[in-house]
């Protein structure tokens, strides 16, 4: 450390300021420092600053095993929470296990191996929140459970994107929408983005006088495949995504069955990010937050949480963005099979 203030023009302290992120520094400052440390091929050992009772630098992210390859917004929120956590002089420890299991949490905090925990794929009751809650352990959700009180949160605004959604559909005259969901498990354990969803969608419908026709099904390509075979024959124009592998499916059973979007069948993403509507052909027009927004925030969070910040005044929803690709039309009828 003596070595990386000398050369960076800087005193011991800041390096160790830098290194900890308990006083604020320059990003000018900051940047000479990592040179200098980048120069001499020095690193902190993380594991050591543990033992003499400074914080780490790592921050864990824990999301459920289920998460893991379920589509680009997962892997937008990891990609820029990682980025973020360098930005901010720390680094990120992935960490997946169960919703329903805070064994692992408790292991990894009673360790001292992280300064606090990003918490994603939140679910409505979820094991992992109330053990750092009991424990006092700094954290900050991606999502909500069903308690929220003086709670550090970063999620979607659902009820604003379900309200501009079916306004859109509303507006372009579709009165009988299909809305492609993943099936909740059964009991109160289940992922709050499908419980939030699913009441937003049924507030938005309500007020724009929609007909929605839910069908929960698995999230997989062959479930949405199937799914479409009861939309062919009935009074459906519009289908609304909010399950992307079982929207992928459907959409391709469409185009095999001779439907054209948006002529036949307007199709829109809902909830999902907005690199999800650049996966098919035609482009799906989408309403959904931006992940790395959300998840660059959640990080800003909980560094501020490790800091000492109040969890109260770290709450955030993140407004919808709309994406019209030209996948939602007028209903002038549908033809095909």
């Amino acid at each position: 450390m003596a070595e990386v203030a000398r050369l960076a023009g800087v005193s011991r302290s800041t390096v160790s300021y830098v290194l900890s992120g308990t006083r604020p520094i320059s990003a000018e400052t900051r940047d000479r420092v990592y040179a200098a440390m980048a120069s001499l091929d020095y690193a902190p050992n993380a594991l050591a600053q543990a033992l003499a009772g400074r914080r780490t630098g790592l921050l864990g992210l824990l999301l459920t095993t289920d998460a893991l390859g379920q589509g680009l917004d997962t892997a937008g929120y990891l990609t820029a929470a990682a980025d973020e956590a360098r930005a901010l002089g720390s680094h990120l420890m992935l960490l997946p296990g169960p919703a329903d299991d805070a064994d692992s949490v408790r292991e990894t905090a009673r360790q001292g191996l992280v300064d606090g925990f990003v918490v994603m794929e939140v679910y409505n009751r979820d094991a992992r929140v109330d053990y750092l809650r009991e424990a006092g352990v700094p954290f900050v959700l991606v999502g909500r459970t069903d308690d929220n009180t003086a709670t550090a949160f970063c999620d979607a605004d659902f009820d604003a994107a379900a309200e501009e959604a079916f306004a859109h559909l509303g507006g372009l005259g579709h009165r009988d929408v299909a809305v492609l969901v993943r099936e909740i498990p059964d009991g109160a354990h289940a992922p709050g983005v499908d419980v939030r969803s699913r009441a937003a969608v049924d507030g938005a419908v309500a007020r724009h006088g929609v007909r929605a026709h839910v069908l929960a099904v698995p999230s997989t390509f062959a479930a949405g495949w199937d799914a479409f075979a009861g939309l062919a024959d009935g009074p459906v124009t519009a289908v609304v995504v909010c399950n992307e592998p079982a929207g992928l499916g459907l959409i391709s059973a469409a185009a095999a069955g001779g439907v054209t979007v948006p002529h036949d069948l307007s199709v829109l993403s809902l909830f999902s990010g907005t690199e999800t509507g650049e996966l098919t052909r035609p482009r799906l027009t989408s309403v959904g937050p931006d992940p790395g927004a959300m998840a660059r925030r959640a990080v800003q969070f909980l560094v501020r949480r490790v800091a000492g910040e109040s969890a109260a005044d770290l709450q955030a929803l993140s407004g919808p963005m709309f994406l019209d690709r030209g996948s939602t039309g007028r209903v002038v009828g549908r033809s095909g099979s």
